[in-house]
């Protein structure tokens, strides 16, 4: 299974694709990648470090690659796909001891259909999924996942060029993998506003769908203040840096060890 992902992975990125052809100039010059509804043909390099209770760590290591297909000047298709490796001492069930171990975390891959209103909106939804692929218990869920996205944003040229507002929901549940696996049933969200400042840098709010309700466990919610700051090289680069840390959890404070206690990551993504 893992060749077949691997396999995908590099037919993603040899495919011929016309990406930016329904696109204006100046919105392309401005893309730096957070927009679901403008994805970019790139490749993604990561670092995340992350805290979890009782003074556990996780690190990641994740390749992504996006390929964007324009059907028409209305309609596009964007694909995604993420390769990650994990370090860590996360304590699980299967894995009580914890101790540090590397090795590969669940693959996931990603299929949207995107439409274009107008020169302000736009909407997504797909698909992701989610592969059992981790090395070990603690860097992976167990399970198969199906994780419905959509996704709506609206340009703010009144604030900048390049700047806009976005709201982000996915629900992530399982369909098989490991009976000794806790089950997933959990809606994430990312209320985004990106803000284009002068010198292509940029400032953006929740770009992540860290805000989460976990259905399979009485409906907790996880509410984390998270923001990134990078910057744009036109049609070359993007560097940014993102931070997070919760602000509540309304579960018992001895189930917190679930979620992180402070997130950092650094990216490096290649356009191509």
């Amino acid at each position: 299974m893992i060749k077949r992902i691997l396999f995908l992975v590099f037919l993603i990125s040899i495919l011929p694709a016309n990406s930016f052809s329904a696109e204006k100039e100046e919105n392309r010059l401005l893309n730096n990648g957070q927009d679901i509804t403008r994805p970019l043909a790139r490749f993604d390099t990561s670092y995340q470090y992350q805290t979890l209770q009782g003074g556990r760590t996780e690190n990641f290591f994740t390749f992504r690659t996006d390929r964007p297909f324009v059907i028409n000047n209305r309609w596009w298709i964007g694909t995604r796909v993420d390769l990650p490796c994990i370090l860590t001492n996360k304590k699980t069930a299967l894995d009580p001891e914890g101790p540090f171990k590397f090795g590969l975390g669940d693959i996931l891959t990603q299929i949207l259909l995107i439409r274009f209103f107008d020169d302000k909106w736009a909407a997504a939804a797909g698909n992701q999924f989610v592969f059992p692929t981790a090395h070990t218990s603690q860097m992976g869920n167990g399970k198969y996942q199906l994780v419905p996205t959509a996704g709506v944003r609206r340009m703010l040229p009144e604030l900048s060029n390049g700047s806009f507002t976005a709201l982000l929901v996915r629900y992530a549940v399982d369909y098989a993998g490991s009976p000794k696996r806790d089950r997933i049933s959990t809606i994430e969200m990312a209320p985004m506003f990106n803000w284009e400042l002068p010198k292509h840098l940029f400032v953006s709010t929740f770009p992540s769908t860290d805000f989460q309700i976990n259905l399979a466990d009485k409906g907790h919610v996880f509410l984390p203040f998270d923001v990134m700051v990078g910057k744009t090289i036109p049609n070359k680069a993007v560097f940014s840096v993102e931070a997070a840390f919760p602000m509540y959890y309304s579960g018992a404070p001895e189930n917190f060890y679930t979620f992180y206690r402070f997130r950092v990551q650094a990216r490096i993504g290649i356009f191509y």
